[in-house]
């Protein structure tokens, strides 16, 4: 499986041999290391800390409920480890192939990466302006009438709000397209050519695109 899943082949990957990057990602990638602030999290040759952080992403769907919670709510690490100090935080998830991985957030709640990048610099006022037909849900019959219940309860969305890991920050449009250029640095030339191919099924019942 580790032959599957590694992905090292990317223009980043040239870069750091000596190939430069076109003007647009190295512009993308000075903003990441610098002053966009990303590498405080996102470092190291995955680009992941493997910590977890709060980032007031928009709440819907099931999340990981607890047996005992009276709502389904999405709890983020204190799901498995009941840690009040845990609460609504995600792991950083790794960049490698981020271009590829659409939806964005744990919970999928921004289709690009320009929404997503948008939401770490201006949290809460991302977290307002978020409208559902944002999030793009697939059509599954037993979960939509749950998928957005969670933001009928306003002590939670207190909770979650005030609940942020990261600073505001001020980026312009520009500088925004930079970093996602930089982004799809990342991926890999072989990317899709995963060695095992792709399934015929996956256990959602979803289907394979």
């Amino acid at each position: 499986m580790k032959a599957e899943w590694r992905s090292f082949d990317s223009p980043y990957d040239a870069f750091l041999t000596g190939v430069p990057l076109p003007k647009d990602a190295e512009a993308g990638r000075r903003l990441f290391f610098g002053k966009a602030g990303c590498a405080a999290c996102h470092r190291g040759p995955l680009f992941t800390d493997q910590a977890f952080y709060a980032l007031a992403l928009p709440a819907f769907g099931p999340g990981r409920t607890r047996r005992f919670d009276p709502m389904p709510r999405d709890v983020g690490r204190m799901g498995e480890s009941d840690a009040l100090q845990d609460a609504y935080r995600f792991r950083t998830p790794s960049l490698r192939n981020v271009a590829l991985t659409a939806p964005y957030g744990h919970n999928g709640a921004y289709p690009t990466l320009d929404g997503m990048i948008r939401h770490h610099l201006q949290p809460l006022e991302m977290r307002a302006a978020w409208a559902r037909e944002t999030a793009a849900l697939p059509i599954v019959d037993w979960l939509e009438e749950i998928d957005f219940v969670i933001q009928s309860d306003t002590r939670e969305m207190t909770r979650q709000e005030a609940k942020g890991d990261i600073a505001p920050r001020d980026l312009s449009d520009t500088e925004i397209a930079e970093l996602v250029a930089f982004l799809n640095s990342l991926t890999g030339t072989t990317a899709r050519q995963r060695p095992l191919g792709r399934p015929e099924t996956v256990p959602s019942g979803l289907p394979v695109d």
